[in-house]
């Protein structure tokens, strides 16, 4: 059972949204037999990754230049820097499923040199809505500019991309919605992710946390407001931990001796800072994607406090507290705050969770898509 795998980013270390559902993909189906080639693009400070090779069959780079020029392309920038020649030519050595991950991927799902061969695109949103978001939370007029292209380009070739794709896969059921009107072949396989059980603990924590990769302006954002419009007016400890915090969240978090901020924790001490919260409070101002953090504060952390955008598409407003306006935020962090985190709400998760998100069952609804050769 041979599958190529392109992933739009190098997917260890799993540290971010996407590229943690690609890894945790990548090692479930290995564990079911799966012979992985993997094919991802290398750009940043993320660099070829031994630990790769554990669960694939074979693993190829291609290096992504993200030079000005291409900004010219009718295609969309993720797309267009994506595209190699080299990948290709790997793509058409044989006649195995090709899984393209996400909309940055899927430039070569139309190639005439690839017909015939099974093509699934995995969405990780609807791209040119998330783009569009994107455009209305960021500042720089540079930053608009470029998301508020991307999500037009985005929106003009997503078309052409669904009618050649022979499966279409989404991550939640509001994106399931959305493509099955224009792909009847659209299914719904949840985020793989790095828990295997839930491991919350019971009794009380000393802080409430957020945690996200703060880079991301929708994150920061909601960091911000949290502090300014919920912290600035009680005394709770709160914690905001993630990736590249900018130096303005930085100098927000200072005005407050009660408030502190976690810069680019390694996954075991995030994993402690989730498990040790008493409250895991996150929040998002796009509806647009999966949010695995939720997923990582309901298997390892105890109260789960959130906005309706938060759990959109998800089904576990069951498990969370729901509030949208910063009263209401207020009011029920002060009342759990003293409240012990009881087994029957660990039951209650394992219920759930154990059902919708095992990796292992996820993995085995994808396979029974795939024609294997």
């Amino acid at each position: 059972m041979y599958l190529h795998i392109v992933s739009f980013d190098i997917p260890y270390p799993a540290n971010y949204g996407g590229v943690i559902v690609i890894f945790n993909q990548i090692k479930a189906l290995h564990k079911l037999g799966v012979k992985i080639i993997l094919h991802c693009f290398q750009y940043g400070d993320r660099q070829p990754q031994e630990e790769l090779e554990k669960y694939c069959h074979e693993v190829h780079y291609y290096p992504r230049s993200r030079a000005f020029w291409y900004q010219l392309s009718i295609l969309p920038f993720i797309m267009r820097t994506r595209q190699k020649r080299a990948l290709l030519r790997r793509l058409r050595k044989d006649e195995y499923p090709i899984l393209f991950e996400g909309m940055h991927t899927a430039s070569y799902v139309w190639r005439k040199r690839l017909r015939g061969r099974q093509k699934i695109v995995r969405m990780h949103n609807v791209e040119w809505q998330y783009y569009e978001g994107l455009s209305q939370l960021a500042e720089p007029v540079t930053e608009k500019l470029y998301y508020l292209i991307e999500s037009v380009r985005l929106q003009r070739i997503e078309p052409k991309v669904v009618l050649h794709s022979d499966e279409i896969l989404t991550l939640s059921t509001i994106d399931q919605a959305y493509y099955r009107q224009m792909k009847a072949n659209t299914h719904l396989i949840p985020a793989f992710h790095p828990n295997a059980t839930v491991e919350c603990q019971t009794g009380r924590g000393k802080y409430v946390l957020f945690h996200g990769k703060l880079s991301v302006p929708d994150n920061e954002r909601s960091a911000i407001w949290l502090i300014t419009e919920v912290f600035s007016k009680i005394d709770i400890p709160f914690v905001i931990a993630g990736m590249e915090p900018s130096y303005r969240l930085q100098e927000i978090v200072a005005r407050y001796d009660h408030v502190s901020l976690v810069e680019n924790p390694d996954e075991k001490h995030m994993v402690d800072l989730i498990k040790n919260a008493h409250i895991n409070l996150l929040i998002s101002f796009q509806q647009a994607g999966i949010k695995l953090k939720l997923l990582n504060a309901l298997f390892r952390g105890r109260f789960c406090i959130v906005n309706d955008p938060m759990v959109s598409g998800m089904d576990l407003k069951s498990l969370c507290y729901v509030r949208n306006s910063a009263a209401a935020i207020k009011q029920t962090l002060e009342a759990l705050i003293n409240a012990p985190f009881e087994q029957s709400k660990i039951n209650d998760r394992k219920a759930v969770l154990g059902v919708q998100f095992s990796n292992e069952e996820n993995a085995r609804k994808l396979m029974e898509l795939i024609k294997f050769n």
